[in-house]
């Protein structure tokens, strides 16, 4: 195993820009080079990321950097307190905060991971664009039901404890993630996603995770910008709710722009732009610490999310 001691960041992710204390929690750990046997070991990286205790800790390990500086390339993995996952947005937004922030010459970032390569690059105002797969075109094509199961309908608006199920969900979707079964449910906008009371128990009868989304109509029309409001529940993993998620708004930018979702969208906003795709989303999750999120479709079917992290603390693991 050795003795080296690992250097350890720890930042809010996805911040909301008037509070830097918002955002989702992560720490990065940095191992020096791949003969690290740490990097490897499972069962020491779920035990460490336990011991942080955010919904998520990433791992980073150097494998290539370009003469120069500007480039670099790092296998990237994730863990909950639980478990490894395939996934996450605000981890690899953090990741890359650390990166940019110790490397002054770097540029762009490229991630080895269980969902492909990821790249993460600078932008202005000191945020970062990170790439992150989205859903593919078979899934996207049969995402929305028409055909809903009431009881489950029912079930869903217990759990989240919502009056008026016929007027308040409009609908569900299912997707696989991490090979957990994930339910987007869609509310109208009468509902104040805010307010929402989750009973896990009741969720749990149902699914192992949920995202519930709704847009915000006036928002959107006003500002010609897509506004969706969200929360991310996550029992399955290990994660009662998560404060932001970077891997459910890559999922949810491709439901609203690129499948029958795009229903939901305001006819005044639709009829400002060629096609849906070119819509910029602006995602705000409403969870009690709240994020924000700028996600834009790309052709090559994955989704570029920028935000801010702010980094709170660091030091070093024994």
């Amino acid at each position: 195993m050795g003795n080296k001691t690992l250097q350890f960041h720890l930042l809010n992710a996805f911040v909301v820009e008037s509070n830097r204390y918002s955002g989702n929690q992560a720490a990065v750990v940095l191992f020096e080079d791949q003969s690290d046997e740490r990097s490897k070991d499972d069962n020491w990286l779920t035990l460490t990321a336990r011991d942080f205790n955010y919904s998520e800790t990433a791992y980073l390990v150097p494998l290539s950097a370009s003469d120069d500086g500007k480039q670099g390339e790092w296998g990237l993995r994730w863990f909950t307190p639980e478990v490894e996952i395939n996934l996450c947005g605000h981890a690899t937004l953090a990741s890359s905060e650390v990166l940019f922030s110790l490397n002054p010459l770097l540029e762009t970032a490229k991630y080895h991971t269980k969902s492909g390569i990821l790249t993460a690059k600078r932008d202005g105002n000191d945020k970062v664009e990170i790439s992150l797969p989205g859903l593919s075109k078979e899934v996207l094509s049969n995402l929305v039901k028409e055909d809903i199961d009431q009881s489950e309908t029912k079930g869903l608006a217990r759990a989240f404890d919502i009056d008026n199920v016929e007027s308040s969900i409009l609908g569900y979707s299912e997707i696989d993630f991490s090979g957990i079964k994930c339910l987007v449910v869609q509310l109208n906008d009468n509902v104040k996603v805010d307010d929402i009371k989750v009973d896990i128990k009741a969720l749990v009868e149902i699914t192992g995770s949920a995202v519930v989304t709704q847009v915000d109509k006036a928002k959107s029309i006003e500002t010609k910008q897509l506004h969706i409001n969200s929360r991310v529940f996550g029992p399955a993993f290990g994660i009662e709710e998560d404060p932001v998620t970077g891997s459910s708004h890559a999922h949810l930018t491709g439901y609203y722009l690129n499948s029958a979702g795009t229903k939901h969208i305001p006819r005044e906003l639709l009829e400002q732009v060629g096609s849906p795709k070119e819509l910029v989303v602006i995602g705000h999750q409403r969870s009690k610490r709240g994020g924000e999120l700028i996600c834009r479709w790309n052709d090559d079917g994955n989704i570029r999310i920028t935000g801010k992290a702010f980094e709170f603390g660091r030091g070093t693991l024994n």
